[in-house]
């Protein structure tokens, strides 16, 4: 089945979110709405709410029902998931997401080449590498060339990197809860939905990585 092809809807609406905090204005929803819609000074958001605001931008640029909103609930959850996971993070020695997931997919994977750990965490190839440099050169990352394909060097976690990474782990325990209070059956019909979405997603970008190819 073909994959139809839209363009972001969701990204003005992100950078206003970016300049309105950058105003001081309080991160809710409500203040957020009326400072978009020109309201009050305040940011009071009296009688304007944010569902109001999202559903004349939809009939406006006819953006698929809901998508805009639940595009810019899923961008805050990970600026969330960022502000929680960063203080273990950095008293591990990392500095990114991005150096996390490297290193727990390469222990996922046992061993693996570069691009394969990159890939998978869809990271730019030229940032991947770097992220990749620095883990070497920080004792987490060991590699070797493979001796089925002597082009490509493999990588997988040293002594140190496995210390570090069950570390974070352990350092996870301690941060706020992403799913809240939901119930174990909310949780599972809400991770049901996103895997729904993951593997829709996963599958265009791969499929719109290898059109770009031709």
């Amino acid at each position: 089945m073909a994959v139809k092809k839209t363009n972001p809807s969701y990204l003005p609406l992100i950078e206003s979110w970016e300049q309105y905090l950058s105003t001081g204005g309080m991160p809710n929803v409500p203040d957020f709405a009326a400072w978009v819609t020109g309201s009050s000074g305040k940011g009071k958001g009296d009688n304007i709410e944010l569902e109001a605001y999202f559903d004349v931008q939809s009939a406006t640029h006819q953006y698929a029902y809901r998508s805009s909103e639940a595009a810019f609930i899923l961008w805050r959850l990970s600026k969330f998931i960022r502000f929680y996971t960063r203080p273990v993070l950095a008293a591990n020695g990392l500095t990114s997401q991005d150096e996390f997931a490297i290193l727990a997919h390469v222990d996922y994977m046992q061993r693996c080449s570069k691009k394969e750990a990159i890939e998978a965490n869809i990271i730019e190839l030229s940032t991947g590498v770097e992220i990749i440099k620095r883990l070497i050169r920080h004792g987490m990352l060991s590699e070797k060339p493979n001796k089925d394909d002597k082009r490509e060097r493999l990588i997988s976690l040293t002594a140190a990197g496995k210390r570090t990474l069950y570390a974070i782990y352990q350092g996870f325990t301690g941060i706020q809860d992403l799913m809240a209070d939901l119930s174990a059956g909310e949780r599972e019909h809400l991770y049901t939905i996103l895997k729904g979405l993951d593997d829709f997603h996963t599958k265009n970008h791969l499929e719109l990585k290898d059109g770009n190819k031709v």
